[in-house]
């Protein structure tokens, strides 16, 4: 057995189509606009996007990364979320002419750095399963 066959595979596919009156609507012709006019896939920035708050999460909860990687994806991710933040204060903000606000550097840890629990998930394997995010959906998109 080779090296690439001995690794499992997880997969995730995601057709929506909202109707044009929905937000998400414009979302999509933006993530196409932007993969004709600078040749960004709209699944790549889809991906970046929901790695970006998602992956030091879901790494953290397998026992397969080291203090030091877990830490790594942690800075590099919070980076990409002040960029992203950035980028919409620079965009949204400044076309709606709003005040940005002090930021407040408090904050309330959810779990203790000790506790190894998983309290996103549970431990059932799902691999097999259909996920349901929790949402409605229709032939419009989100109800």
């Amino acid at each position: 057995m080779n090296k690439e066959t001995s690794h499992k595979r997880e997969n995730i596919s995601l057709t929506y189509k909202p109707l044009d009156n929905h937000p998400d609507y414009h979302l999509i012709r933006l993530l196409k606009k932007r993969k004709k006019q600078q040749g960004i896939m709209p699944k790549k920035s889809i991906l970046e996007a929901t790695k970006a708050f998602w992956l030091p999460i879901a790494c953290l909860n397998v026992d397969t990364y080291s203090t030091e990687e877990l830490e790594q994806m942690f800075w590099e991710s919070l980076a990409q979320l002040n960029a992203q933040q950035e980028l919409l204060w620079n965009i949204v903000g400044q076309a709606l002419n709003i005040e940005r606000p002090q930021m407040n550097a408090g904050f309330q840890p959810m779990v203790s750095h000790n506790q190894k629990k998983n309290w996103l998930f549970d431990d059932r394997d799902e691999s097999d399963e259909n996920i349901y995010s929790g949402l409605a959906y229709d032939e419009g998109g989100i109800l």
